[in-house]
């Protein structure tokens, strides 16, 4: 399988978790939905349609989970009001009140992450090219358009896949298709977290969950598996 890797960082992150109501929680890492967005966003695909065209695509996500912090803003509610046809002297603006409320969004601090994407012709060549030329349709953000972010391309290699066995694991780990090793998790002291993720969204927002591994600080999982790949020197999973 030809995969395309790269580095996707930015200076702030947001994935707004899709239970999220009043306050504005962030998922630690890009879900695979975001980065099929993402995908669509370098290869000037319509919103949404990335979902569909791209269904079949996988990807794969290394990296540490980054700190954070709750930043609050005002959001308006309504819009203010509008101008007067007619401006007198000294007219100083309208007393009309704004109605506004103060929004907590968690925030992802300079998070940075390597991506592995897999896409079905004729994208994958496409996508390719273009991170290889630093080319995009649309600028590519951190979840939230504001946040801009940057694609370093890293390199177009073969994947193969690797017979069941037991590999430390330099990506997420998605938890159906592997056991972890809990005894070299406990001597080695390796911080593995367990995340539920949206993975797959209709065009009606309806989400499809599922369940990953993830270490703190980057580091490699020990699992048996029979869904593993090697990538150069890397062992990857698809999310």
């Amino acid at each position: 399988m030809q995969v395309t890797a790269f580095k996707y960082s930015a200076k702030f992150g947001h994935f707004l978790r899709a239970e999220a109501n009043a306050s504005a929680p962030s998922y630690p890492v890009p879900p695979r939905t975001a980065l099929l967005g993402l995908a669509g966003a370098v290869l000037g695909l319509e919103k949404d349609s990335a979902q569909v065209k791209l269904a079949e695509a996988q990807f794969a996500l290394a990296g540490k989970i980054p700190a954070t912090h709750w930043h609050t803003a005002k959001f308006r509610k309504d819009p203010p009001a509008a101008l007067p046809w007619i401006v007198k002297a000294g007219q100083k603006g309208t007393t009309t009140p704004e109605k506004a409320t103060l929004i907590a969004q968690e925030w992802l601090f300079k998070p940075q992450f390597i991506v592995y994407a897999a896409l079905p012709a004729p994208y994958g060549s496409e996508l390719d090219q273009r991170l290889r030329e630093r080319r995009w349709h649309f600028s590519p953000c951190m979840g939230l358009s504001e946040m801009l972010a940057d694609l370093r391309w890293l390199g177009s290699f073969i994947a193969q896949p690797l017979l069941e066995g037991a590999y430390r694991v330099h990506t997420m780990v998605s938890q159906a298709s592997a056991r972890l090793d809990s005894a070299v998790v406990f001597q080695e002291k390796i911080a593995v977290r367990q995340l539920r993720l949206p993975r797959e969204v209709t065009p009606d927002r309806v989400f499809r969950h599922a369940a990953y591994l993830v270490e703190r600080d980057g580091q490699a999982i020990p699992v048996n598996t029979s869904s593993a790949w090697k990538v150069e020197d890397q062992v990857i999973m698809f999310l």
